[in-house]
């Protein structure tokens, strides 16, 4: 934005100062094109480097007056080259800062004026108490542009830290309902393996002692474990948090979810195999996935048709959710956090998860969730 207008305004100068200059002022025409183009020049280059600016804007506008005006010229320091002094000072100081810009305003402005005296004649105070004042507002403005570009910067930086922050605190969030989810199904099977362990010197008395001291060593290490899982679900449950009761969801459950979705008034579409199955942490995540999608959905596509694809493809789980157009756009709405939590999911089991725009105006979830060998196998 800075270049495009700084150019523009160099441009429009440069056309009204030349001729300005060798027409009114009687500066040769050669000169006046070359030192007018070297004026309007530092602009542009203002904006990178201010002391070279300075410098070139400050000689260029020396030697042009060298070359002695009409003693009837109207103003000894040109509008065009008071409009430039202005333009430069404003650039350095909103760009550079008040040092930068305090040279940009003293050198040209201050130092030539004095100079000047030396060599003009004529009324040539008020031209430069006309310059001087104008470019002492030049600074001033320069002086709030500057601190509204850093205030913008530093808004900005604090909103791109805040959303940051956000995002990793959904993750953890995320994670940690994960790990709750997860306990129950480790727990389970950990509850089994003691359960058998201790009761298997009971249902096969022959097995002899030292099987006997295994077991009982296995159903130790199994209540141990389950001693530490609970531990560490105390942990990452919140102060206060009661402890989730209801039996976690399976691939299975799928069907009934969309089922309830349906009696919602959601026009939903299953299609999957009566075959379909997964361990127990890869069938959390698929209907949890499947959860979120049809949520999305129906809340930022009302009315849309919604497909829902459950697959076995080998060692993966294929879930593929994807919502027609819909009739009316809906209000726009502050964006959540399905898509980082479905992502975390997908991707804690070795997955993943891709979420897009259809070319008919819809929208995608694809998610693949790999099912570990001997479960595949077994499936």
């Amino acid at each position: 934005m800075w270049r495009a207008g700084t150019i523009a305004l160099t441009v429009v100068l440069y056309a009204i100062a030349a001729p300005l200059e060798a027409t009114l002022y009687g500066v040769p025409v050669l000169i006046a094109l070359i030192l007018t183009a070297a004026r309007c020049a530092a602009l542009v280059l203002a904006l990178r480097s201010p002391l070279a600016a300075t410098i070139v804007f400050a000689l260029s506008s020396i030697v042009v007056r060298v070359v002695p005006p009409p003693t009837d010229a109207p103003w000894p320091w040109t509008v065009t080259a008071t409009i430039e002094f202005v333009a430069l000072v404003l650039l350095v100081w909103a760009r550079h800062g008040w040092r930068a810009g305090l040279v940009a305003y003293v050198v040209p402005g201050i130092g030539i004026s004095a100079l000047a005296q030396l060599w003009i004649t004529g009324p040539t105070i008020a031209s430069y108490v006309v310059a001087l004042s104008v470019g002492a507002v030049a600074a001033g403005v320069g002086a709030l542009l500057r601190d509204r570009m850093r205030l913008g910067e530093a808004l900005t930086e604090e909103r791109r830290v805040s959303q940051s922050e956000q995002e990793r605190r959904v993750v953890v969030e995320e994670r940690q309902r994960i790990a709750r989810e997860l306990h129950d199904v480790v727990a389970h099977g950990l509850s089994l393996i003691q359960i058998q362990a201790s009761s298997a010197p009971y249902r096969v008395p022959d097995a002899g002692p030292e099987a006997a001291a295994e077991f009982a060593d296995i159903a130790r290490a199994a209540r141990g474990s389950l001693a530490e899982m609970r531990r560490l679900l105390g942990t990452l449950r919140g102060d206060g948090e009661a402890a989730e009761r209801a039996p976690q969801p399976e691939v299975t459950d799928i069907p009934g979810l969309v089922a309830e979705a349906r009696r919602a008034g959601a026009d939903v579409a299953l299609s999957m195999p009566d075959t379909a199955s997964a361990p127990a942490a890869v069938g959390i995540a698929a209907y949890r996935i499947v959860q979120e999608a049809i949520s999305n959905a129906v809340r930022h596509a009302p009315g849309a048709s919604i497909h829902v694809v459950v697959d076995q493809l080998g060692g993966v789980l294929a879930l593929d959710v994807t919502n027609d157009k819909p009739d009316t756009v809906p209000p726009a709405t502050r964006p959540g956090h399905g898509l980082i939590g479905m992502r975390e999911r997908a991707a804690l089991l070795g997955g993943s998860l891709e979420a897009s725009p259809t070319p008919d105006g819809g929208y995608r979830v694809s998610a693949r969730l790999p099912i570990p060998e001997r479960e595949a196998h077994h499936a």
